[in-house]
């Protein structure tokens, strides 16, 4: 939904706060998402402690993953305000 905040050069500040203080909160959860569904699926299967790690791994990946895609995104927000009169 994008409205008439998104060219108003007042609110640019807060989205990109918005969007840098989304980081932290992906780097805590998607590990403990990862790691705690890599548990379940352990004791699901009995192969306790390998899908909890590679879970973990992948918590840690995605959120490296989702922090370049929000950060690049800012970058361009910025190069696209300071492009505009």
């Amino acid at each position: 939904m994008r409205g008439s905040q998104d060219r108003d050069p007042r609110y640019g500040g807060l989205r990109s706060a918005g969007l840098l203080l989304a980081i932290p909160g992906l780097l805590i959860v998607s590990p403990l998402v990862g790691f705690f569904l890599g548990s379940w699926l352990d004791r699901k299967f009995g192969a306790s402690p390998w899908l909890a790690i590679v879970g973990l791994v992948l918590g840690f990946a995605a959120a490296g993953r989702e922090t370049y895609r929000i950060y690049r995104r800012n970058l361009a927000e910025e190069e696209e305000r300071k492009k505009r009169p």
